[in-house]
């Protein structure tokens, strides 16, 4: 093996031979920058979109903004109070236009032109981080053309705000398919589509809280009883109303008569007569449309009071409308039926059916449902060009990924085998040089080697004799200390035993009522002569012998206790024991392995309150004992 140890840092590699490997390396180069400008290119091109923010509005403006749901007309003061020309930047001029077109068609302004709307969808067109806004640009745009008579267009709009608006923008969202909705009721173009946007609606408006766009998608499908079903459309109708009445809104009475006329045409006379009548006396001021009379009147003609129905007849506003006349006809032509004027019945029939077509002829557009249908299939073909274009984008950009993933791979490699054919050329320049050093140095070192491990086994023999001397040492110290600890240990217990011979005695009571002290000195030899308190309890045979001597001495006292207290331990037995022999507290600590003298005492307490149950001393309980008191 070579020895690397002493490697000196040597050149190895002459300036031809480098300005060649920089000559090769200049194409990777190239490469490896080529891959960063890529990377850079794709990171920017996935920021840069986001980085402009929204721009700052006129505060007056903002202000209008937040009025213009439930106080039109003081947004529209507001808005009006403001001169476009005072603008100064372009978004708030549009910004205005959106706000001023909006407030008017709120308040009921009828519109003349859509020049302020056309300025406002332009810029937010331009302009489409603005997504709120230019929602709600298409939104009026469909708004005003509606109102110039051109649904057509109108339906465009709603259907490209609805295209436009965010995901959580639940009341653009809402708004959208109840114009939409609205649209095909005004023109009888497509029953099902009504009621389809209108659950649509009522979904977004029940996101956003917005009670009187709630009421109208409701009503709106609850007129439709064909479509969602009988009983559906009156129970929307009636939530409608409950609606309209928790925020007294007269929504509640146009929906209410709509009501009414769900259960007159479906033959329940006395509900219809009843709801209507309730619009006649309390709502008739607040509802747009005259039906409920109708409603009322047909009602009490079927229900065959003429009376009433020729009173009520005159009290029905004269028509205003096409409408209004259709109903008119009808209900004569209900009353004449009743009556049996059947010549003024075919007459007035006729005449009701005629303007119910001639409204239909008027209103009806079938285009619409094919407006939507057209553009619905416009916008997936743009959908379907979308994304093939993104498809392609995206297998460009993975090409491009792809060439520089491999060019860097291809760079990785290269620099890798440059790196490995050079460590190859210091590795072999420094093993031929150590082989060199190592030839001349190696019978030195040996030399040197076998002098400094020959010195250091000198020391280590040196070390060794003195850790030795220090063993012995240390031996003898012990064995002195053990020997005098065990000395401490025979004087403590030699005088323990000459204490304990001096003081243990047993108390006893003679027949005149004097105690005489007896000796246990047998028992009290063969627990420290035997087994030896200092080391460990005494063993079963001194709490035999002790047991034994207890009750010799009081007259079966152990046994008594054995019998009449069952629940006692064995411990608290032999503490019971020790007690009655009268043992000292030091003595019966060593016995009962107890840490202090104070431990006797409080289990001596706690045995004779927890276990007798008496409050006394325990000699008064021998005491007792021997003179009977004790139930036996």
């Amino acid at each position: 093996m070579f020895n690397f140890s002493a490697v000196r840092p040597i050149k190895i590699v002459s300036s031809e031979v480098l300005q060649h490997l920089l000559q090769k390396n200049t194409t990777f180069a190239v490469m490896k920058h080529l891959l960063v400008v890529i990377l850079v290119m794709l990171v920017l091109g996935t920021m840069v979109p986001g980085c402009s923010d929204a721009p700052r509005y006129d505060n007056r403006l903002t202000a209008a903004d937040s009025l213009m749901h439930d106080y039109p007309d003081s947004a529209l003061a507001i808005i009006e109070a403001v001169n476009r020309d005072s603008l100064t930047t372009e978004h708030d001029q549009a910004y205005r236009d959106l706000l001023l077109t909006q407030a008017r068609y709120k308040a009921y302004i009828p519109a003349t032109s859509d020049s302020d709307i056309n300025r406002t969808l332009a810029y937010f067109t331009a302009h489409p981080k603005e997504r709120e806004k230019l929602t709600r640009a298409y939104l009026y745009k469909g708004a005003i053309l509606d109102e110039l008579g051109f649904p057509d267009s109108a339906m465009i709009y709603y259907k490209h705000a609805e295209k436009t608006a965010a995901p959580d923008d639940h009341f653009n969202l809402g708004y959208s398919n109840m114009r939409i909705a609205q649209l095909y009721q005004r023109y009888y173009a497509n029953d099902s589509a009504v009621v389809a946007r209108m659950k649509i609606a009522t979904r977004y408006f029940w996101a956003t809280r917005d009670t009187g766009y709630l009421i109208t998608a409701l009503g709106t499908q609850g007129c439709y009883p064909k479509i969602v079903g009988e009983d559906t459309a009156r129970f929307y109708l009636k939530q409608a109303i409950s609606l309209a009445k928790q925020i007294k809104s007269s929504k509640g009475f146009q929906y209410q008569s709509k009501l009414a006329g769900s259960y007159f045409y479906y033959g329940d006379y006395i509900k219809a007569k009843e709801l209507a009548m309730d619009i006649v006396r309390n709502g008739s001021d607040q509802c747009n449309e005259k039906q409920f009379f109708y409603y009322a009147a047909r009602s009490y003609i079927q229900l065959n009071r003429i009376d009433s129905a020729r009173w009520l007849m005159n009290q029905i506003p004269s028509p205003n409308t096409a409408v209004d006349s259709m109903n008119h006809y009808q209900m004569m032509a209900d009353f004449s039926k009743a009556t049996q004027q059947y010549d003024d019945y075919a007459r007035y029939n006729e005449s009701a059916k005629r303007i119910d077509t001639r409204i239909l002829e008027q209103s009806r557009n079938s285009k619409l449902a094919e407006t939507e249908w057209i553009w619905d299939a416009d916008q997936h073909q743009k959908r379907l060009k979308d994304e093939t274009d993104s498809h392609w984008i995206v297998v460009i950009a993975i090409v491009l990924l792809g060439i520089a993933v491999l060019s860097g791979i291809a760079f990785w490699f290269v620099k890798r085998l440059i790196g490995k054919y050079r460590s190859q050329l210091y590795t072999a320049r420094r093993d031929l040089e150590n082989m060199l050093e190592a030839i001349g140095k190696r019978e030195h070192s040996l030399e040197s080697e076998k002098e400094r491990l020959k010195d250091q086994l000198d020391k280590k023999n040196i070390q060794l004799a003195e850790v030795n001397q220090k063993n012995r040492e240390l031996e003898r110290e012990q064995a002195s200390h053990i020997n005098r600890q065990v000395s401490n240990v025979i004087r403590y217990r030699h005088a323990a035993l000459n204490e304990l011979y001096q003081v243990v005695r047993v108390k006893s009571v003679t027949d005149d009522g004097r105690k005489q002290v007896l000796p246990l000195m047998g028992i009290v030899k063969e627990l420290f002569e035997t087994k030896g308190i200092l080391h460990k309890p005494p063993q079963k045979s001194f709490w035999d012998n002790l047991r034994l001597s207890v009750d010799g001495e009081y007259q079966g006292i152990a046994t008594f206790v054995e019998q009449n207290y069952p629940n006692l331990t064995e411990k608290e037995m032999h503490l019971f024991l020790l007690l009655c022999a009268d043992f000292p507290n030091q003595i019966i600590k060593l016995c009962m392995n107890y840490a202090h003298d104070v431990t006797v005492s409080k289990n001596k307490k706690r045995l004779m309150k927890g276990q007798f149950g008496l409050d006394v001393k325990l000699e008064d309980f021998v005491q007792m004992y021997l003179q009977g008191e004790l139930d036996k």
